[in-house]
């Protein structure tokens, strides 16, 4: 895994960004600890990543400060919906979330892909997720995250044919593809071939051609402790450090090489 001076980078890059509004309040964000290179915890402990960067121009364009609390995604959710959280980053929207959350404009974009192996690579080059289902490979995903509408339709049956594995850590499905406990693995594009890395040595893995789910990610925010107000604050923070240079060159040096 890389690791690059990420928050200085942040810090310095924002002295030459205007702060333009005063705000007398702290806002609290879920971090999951594990979900390189958006949120991750550095070999000094630390919580980093872009959505960390991203989150930290953006309250600090607003006057705000932010603090961060390492927490399952399902966990996260929850403590937004009681108005305990303010903040999540990397969010899809649903018509669900909207019933307990403002979303932010977006701030990038996410692939969600199904990892295998590179030894079986060609053999399943043309698997879909509804196909991986009904061959009854066994699958890893994640606890709490939108994988789109077709991981959604046959999720139940996955469950009830029990070759669907539920794990929060990416690492862990990534893990476990490799030592040949599953199959297939769902998971961000970036966020696999980061910590596929790690396992080169045992086997490599490769993403294939079928896409679960592209969009762009929004920053979720609590209806319960911001108002419509902060919210086009915050917007008007992201819109303002997304057209800059200071975005763009973060994005490239979070990018793993693919």
């Amino acid at each position: 895994m890389r690791h690059h001076p990420y928050i200085s980078l942040v810090f310095s890059l924002l002295v030459s960004i205007e702060v333009y509004g005063s705000c007398p309040r702290n806002f609290s964000m879920a971090h999951s600890g594990d979900y390189v290179p958006y949120q991750y915890t550095s070999e000094k402990g630390q919580l980093v990543g872009m959505d960390v960067d991203i989150a930290i121009a953006v309250t600090k364009l607003m006057g705000c400060t932010l603090s961060l609390r390492e927490l399952p995604a399902k966990r996260a959710q929850h403590l937004l919906k009681e108005g305990e959280l303010d903040l999540m980053a990397a969010a899809s929207i649903t018509s669900e979330r909207h019933q307990y959350a403002h979303f932010s404009l977006p701030y990038r974009d996410e692939k969600v892909v199904l990892f295998v192996r590179q030894d079986r690579s060609i053999e399943l080059q043309g698997l879909t997720l509804t196909s991986a289902v009904q061959l009854g490979l066994k699958i890893g995903a994640g606890l709490g995250g939108w994988y789109g509408i077709e991981y959604q339709s046959v999720k139940e049956q996955a469950l009830s044919k029990k070759i669907l594995l539920l794990k929060s850590s990416t690492e862990q499905r990534i893990k476990m593809l490799v030592h040949e406990l599953l199959d297939v693995a769902v998971a961000d594009l970036y966020v696999g071939y980061f910590h596929g890395a790690k396992y080169q040595r045992k086997a490599s893995i490769e993403s294939l051609p079928h896409v679960l789910n592209n969009d762009p990610v929004h920053f979720m925010l609590s209806r319960k402790t911001v108002n419509g107000e902060q919210l086009d604050a915050f917007n008007q923070a992201l819109t303002q450090f997304i057209k800059s240079d200071h975005y763009q060159k973060l994005i490239q040096r979070y990018q793993p090489n693919i």
